[in-house]
């Protein structure tokens, strides 16, 4: 698969067996950034991590209109440009349970970073209203001076977004055989080149220059994958009801869910939209698709977080030598749902490029049924659809991670072309829409890349 190959010496002095973290060219980096940085825990004033698992629970939250309610930061709220953003899936605590968990109240200036999953998603936060952390991310406060130098938090989120913090996560925490992750002795010991305070302001200016281009390509992109969702609605001239988000319980249900989502007027309405038109739930449609699991030395892994919910692609996998828990085997010609997250966006169509990857065993496989007339690619393009999304979104079940059940997924309302002529004008539109995303996408990439590249060549120079 393409692999590198490292000769190493002598087994007995290594701290760890991942060749990724003997990578002769990141070795020879950090060798550099030990010969001229400082270490993190020389500048920070305190590493604080969230509250454990038992010190909250989702008793503790609050409705967003609760008086003087506390937000309750998750690695979520980190955007892909390290800012802090607002989500649906937002949790709150009152002020009380706020104070009770005091040691983890965010200031402004704290970055934020994520200890699991995605390394180096760090946010400095610069709001003003309350906030606290839960258990998968920590606070890097720091001092307001090392030495005669001025420490600037805003310098040290873009050095950690930099090549320069990456590369030293990635050699620490990013290759283990479970999930990614860093602790926080871990993650004090990344080193940091920390020029004059008129050097770091100057990074700073030119990054946001660049920083501002980015982001206008990467909402451009957002904008076009999103209506590529709503255009089978539109095609097919099937209304989405208004969504009402009050609570609902019915009576007539109580032997089969109670739940205040499922009950939600808005679920049957959009089912009655789609039963005016012509339709067929997705077990008319698709088979469960079963994989025979192929051994390996190693294997292209694809978790959640390498599929861009926004697009439905795949954007990035890893090479990992050992499996710690149940993969889903990917096979060309499968569609995968995710019953975490399907909702978003997670849905996925295998073609040659990722034939024989694992993923998250949170996919569910599905193939075409021998005698379905309809493409493989339409399905797929009505699944991410917000005609489908909206049904996943209102039948998940669960109180802190909420999925969505095979049966569930069996069950989803497709409505259909009334000819071939149709179903192919509605996948040329949406396809058309997301190759339009998709040029927006490579440009946010690039502009990413050259921001990146300016603090390289910037921190090089004091390198060298």
């Amino acid at each position: 698969m393409g692999n590198k190959s490292f000769i190493l010496n002598n087994v007995s002095d290594l701290d760890k067996l991942s060749c990724h973290s003997y990578d002769p060219s990141t070795l020879i980096l950090i060798n550099k950034l030990k010969a001229n940085g400082i270490k993190l825990d020389l500048l920070k004033e305190k590493i604080i991590s969230g509250p454990m698992g038992f010190h909250l629970h989702t008793y503790d939250y609050v409705p967003e209109n609760y008086p003087e309610r506390v937000k309750l930061l998750q690695i979520s709220n980190i955007d892909e440009f390290g800012k802090i953003v607002d989500k649906k899936n937002d949790k709150y605590i009152s002020p009380e349970k706020n104070l009770d968990l005091n040691k983890s109240i965010v200031k402004k200036g704290d970055l934020i970073i994520a200890k699991t999953g995605t390394l180096g998603r760090i946010a400095l936060f610069n709001d003003k209203y309350q906030a606290n952390l839960n258990q998968a991310l920590g606070i890097i406060r720091f001092k307001a001076k090392y030495k005669d130098i001025a420490i600037i938090p805003e310098y040290i989120h873009i050095f950690l977004n930099s090549s320069f913090g990456l590369e030293q996560f990635n050699h620490i925490g990013g290759y283990r055989a479970g999930q990614s992750g860093l602790s926080l002795n871990e993650i004090t010991s990344i080193y940091i080149i920390l020029p004059d305070e008129v050097k770091q302001k100057e990074i700073i200016k030119a990054v946001k220059k660049e920083r501002k281009k980015a982001i206008k390509h990467y909402q451009n992109y957002i904008h076009l994958a999103e209506e590529s969702k709503l255009l089978p609605a539109e095609l097919l001239n099937i209304r989405i009801p208004n969504e009402d988000k009050r609570i609902f319980i019915n009576e007539s249900c109580v032997n089969n869910r109670l739940d205040a989502i499922y009950n939600s007027p808005f679920l049957k309405k959009l089912k009655n939209n789609i039963k005016n038109a012509p339709n067929k739930k997705l077990h008319d449609l698709l088979d469960n698709a079963k994989t025979e699991f192929e051994f390996n030395n190693f294997y292209k892994l694809i978790d959640l977080d390498n599929i861009d919910a926004k697009s439905s692609k795949i954007r990035s996998f890893k090479e990992v030598d050992i499996l710690k828990s149940t993969k889903t085997m990917f096979k060309k010609g499968n569609i995968l749902i995710s019953k975490l997250g399907g909702e978003k966006g997670n849905i996925i169509l295998i073609d040659e490029s990722f034939d024989g990857c694992v993923g998250s065993g949170e996919l569910v496989p599905f193939k075409l049924k021998k005698n379905c007339n309809t493409s493989l690619e339409y399905i797929f393009i009505l699944l991410r659809s917000i005609l489908c999304t909206k049904q996943m979104e209102y039948m998940l079940t669960g109180c802190s991670r909420m999925r969505l059940s095979k049966t569930g997924m069996q069950e989803l309302m497709i409505p259909m072309p009334r000819n071939h002529e149709e179903e192919n004008y509605i996948i040329k539109s949406v396809k058309n829409k997301l190759d339009q995303a998709d040029i927006e996408f490579q440009n946010y990439i690039e502009k990413k890349n050259k921001m990146y590249d300016m603090i390289g060549r910037h921190i090089e120079e004091m390198i060298k």
